[in-house]
This record gives structure tokens, sequence and C-alpha cells, in this order.
């Protein structure tokens, strides 16, 4: 197939880093960018539906205005040799998206808008934009990504292969090792990295635990083998680990593209659910639920080691070495890695920890959960607690954990690569370092 130029309708210097998240946040003057021009001034001339679309890509949306026009007029203003159609499903947005959603469907004949009225959660939502699209391969894709050029074509090709039943992109951020270290800020910066990347690495695949459904891929024929999403799990999280385990039992390989890499805002819908504790609960019941399913636990996905990430890991062994007294406890929150956790002549421990003394697998519910996780490992030993930059946004969204944090503790150190609390005064006997 053909490849073609990208050029999203969006400036080049448009700023795509959040400023926030949980819930993820644009930049102000992104936004105000984004929402500024019409909808046909982005979306230039009514496209013809296609008789018989190569796929169908179904997206949920439940408000996020701004990340919905990036993703649809992105989508719907790139030129691309593949006919496609997009069935949008709406899950009772109130911010302005059911009346753009309406003027896109005016202006674009490819695509369809199925408006709930009620959030029916992300699987069910999911379940009914498939059922409606008439693709040959069938795309779900999230409504905070953009999609560079060339996906699409990516897509179909890599689909050609019987054996592969699921597949997944590359992308900036993801909870396993679909994510890739990039640099880009902006929209044109992030055109220019897509196409190095798929420069570099074209023809790779890997197969992967589980495709991630901000982007994931099937023909038609998986998807009615498989069955649709297991709506169980509701608002979302664990049906795409469920998805994946049933496309493999039925013999289909679940892979992972290096040379499609969508752009992935992340945590812009679910990221709502943050600051009133409705995420930990969910993830907890959902954990649940798919463990009682499948007669197994759990466990964290694996993620790809990442140059920007070693070299941070290398700097918080530098401060702990330089701070902390040698024969000290010191509790990381570490999300499992166990190389952040390889201190020299000092125990460390994951936190949150699990009744074996391993990584606990899943974030705390809540901040109560957090603070009785911190002074239960302190009643253990725990002498220090380190907060890596990236777990910072602990501190934020277990607002109540930062607030006990800086009331109760010293903070010894406050910089780029962490911040380090001190639980309890220095033994005599601790040695310098």
């Amino acid at each position: 197939m053909k490849r073609l130029d990208w050029c999203p309708p969006f400036p080049d210097d448009l700023v795509l880093t959040p400023v926030s998240r949980w819930p993820t946040t644009l930049p102000s003057e992104s936004k105000r960018a984004v929402l500024a021009a019409p909808a046909a001034a982005r979306i230039r001339g009514v496209r013809r539906a296609a008789d018989e679309p190569a796929i169908g890509i179904v997206v949920v949306t439940r408000d996020g205005l701004p990340f919905t026009r990036l993703c649809l007029e992105s989508l719907l203003a790139a030129a691309s040799a593949v006919p496609i159609e997009v069935v949008v499903v709406d899950n009772g947005s109130t911010d302005g998206t059911l009346a753009y959603l309406k003027e896109v469907e005016g202006l674009d004949a490819r695509v369809r808008v199925h408006r709930n009225g009620w959030n029916a959660g992300f699987a069910r939502a999911t379940n009914i934009g498939v059922a409606r699209s008439r693709g040959a391969i069938v795309l779900l894709l999230n409504n905070d990504t953009i999609v560079p050029a060339g996906v699409l074509e990516r897509t179909i090709d890599w689909l050609s292969d019987e054996e592969i039943g699921l597949l997944g992109a590359v992308t900036n951020r993801a909870g396993n090792e679909a994510q890739i270290e990039t640099s880009y800020r902006t929209v044109g910066e992030l055109r220019r990295f897509a196409a190095a990347h798929v420069e570099s690495h074209g023809g790779e695949l890997f197969d992967i635990r589980t495709a991630t459904m901000f982007f994931a891929a099937m023909r038609r024929e998986v998807w009615n083998r498989v069955g649709p999403l297991d709506d169980r799990f509701g608002p979302g999280l664990f049906e795409d680990d469920d998805y994946a385990m049933r496309t493999r039992g039925l013999g289909y390989r679940v892979v992972c593209a290096e040379d499609v890499f969508v752009h992935h805002f992340g945590q812009a819908s679910i990221g709502q659910l943050g600051p009133t504790g409705e995420y930990g609960q969910l993830f907890h019941t959902n954990r649940a639920r798919w463990e009682a399913k499948w007669g197994t636990v759990w466990q964290p996905h694996e993620r790809r080691e990442r140059a920007g990430y070693r070299e941070l890991v290398g700097r918080i062994h530098a401060l702990v070495s330089s701070l902390v007294p040698l024969g000290a406890t010191v509790a990381v929150i570490s999300k499992g890695d166990s190389e952040l956790i390889r201190l020299e002549r000092r125990q460390a421990w994951h936190f949150p920890q699990g009744e074996d003394g391993n990584y606990a697998g899943h974030y705390p519910l809540d901040s109560a959960a957090c603070i009785a996780e911190l002074e239960r490992m302190r009643d253990l030993g725990a002498d220090f607690l380190i907060v890596p930059a990236t777990a910072r946004w602990w501190l934020r969204h277990y607002r109540q954990f930062g607030e006990h944090l800086a009331a109760r503790y010293q903070q010894i150190v406050d910089d780029s690569s962490a911040a380090i609390f001190a639980l309890a005064g220095a033994p005599s006997h601790w040695g310098r370092a």
C-alpha cells in the first residue's frame, strides 16, 4: 500500500505534554488552540462513506472534548489510501462533545455516532460500536490518541498474517512493554519522531502479554470467534488483559508492532476517577474479578528498559549513597523494579509490600491505605521513604498521604531525581555513607 505524508491539522508548535495527570490535563494554551477553530476548518469537504471499509475504527467518548478533537480531526484530515469508517459511541458526555460529534457526522460521511445517553462503561460501549461497524478489520482506538501517518496501512499489512489475532501499537505512554522512550513535546516533534521511529523499526514485531486497548486491532473473524469484551469489567481496567487471554486461548498470537506508533495521552477519561478514590476501588474490584475468572493471580506487566529511566535509577542510587546511612532500611515506591531497590549495604523494601515481602502488585486504594502501609512498614523498621521522580504524582493523587508525610516526617532531599523522607531518627550504630 502506498504510504502518504501526514500533516495533522494543528500547529506544529502545539504542546502535547500534559501539565498534570489524574486526570490528564493539557496546557491552557493547547486547549484553547484545539477548541478555537470550527471542525469544518480542519475537516475540509465531506468524504464519501466507503461501501466496504477496510478498517472499522471504534472510539468511545465521555467528555474530554480537546482530546477527542485531536484524535478525530487528525485521523479524518489525514491523506490515506485506506477506506475507513469511524463509529463513535458516546457515554453521556456533558461538555459539548455531543454537539461537536453531530457537527463532525455532518462533515464526514465516514463518521457515525451512537449516543448512549448514559455511561455504559468502556467494554459495553465498545461492543455497541463494533456491532455497528462494517470494517474487515476492527480497530479499538481511545479518544486520547493521535494516529500518525502509515499506521492504518501497516496495521492491515500485519493482520494479513492469520496467526496474529490481536495487534497492539507502541506508544509514549502505556502500562507495559508497549511503552517506548520518546522525546517529543509538540505536534511537529511528534510527526518527526513517528516518521524516524518507523524508519528505524520497520518490520519488527514481538509477542506481548496484553495489547492494551488504546489501540488494538484484529480481523473481524477473530472478533467473531473471541466474542465481545466482557462488560462485567464496567468502566474499564482488566478487560484488555481478559481479551488477550481469550485470544491466545483460541491459538492466535497477541503481538505488538514496533513500526506502528500511536501517541497516547493516557488517563484522560479514567483519570477522572483518581481524585475521588474510585480508581483504586475499580482496580481492586476488577483485579479480583479477573483472578476469579481465570483462576490465577494477576501479575504486574513487564516494562522495557529505557535509557532515561536507567539514568534516573543511577542518580537515585547516588543520592542514597551520599545521604542515607549504611545499615538503614529504606522503603521505595518502586512499582516492582528490583533494580531500583538494589541499594548497596542498605536494606530496601518495595512500597507497597505484599504479604510475601515482594511488591504488592498494585497501587493503594486511597490515601488512607497509603498512610496505613507507610506506618506498618515504619513499625517493621523502615527508616526512610524514597519517592522517585516517576512516582511524584503519588503526592498529588494521594493528597492526604502527601500531607501526612509533610506534617510528620523530615524531607531530607527534594530534587529532580527523588524526594527522600526520614521516618525515624538515626540510631547510633549506623555507619556513615
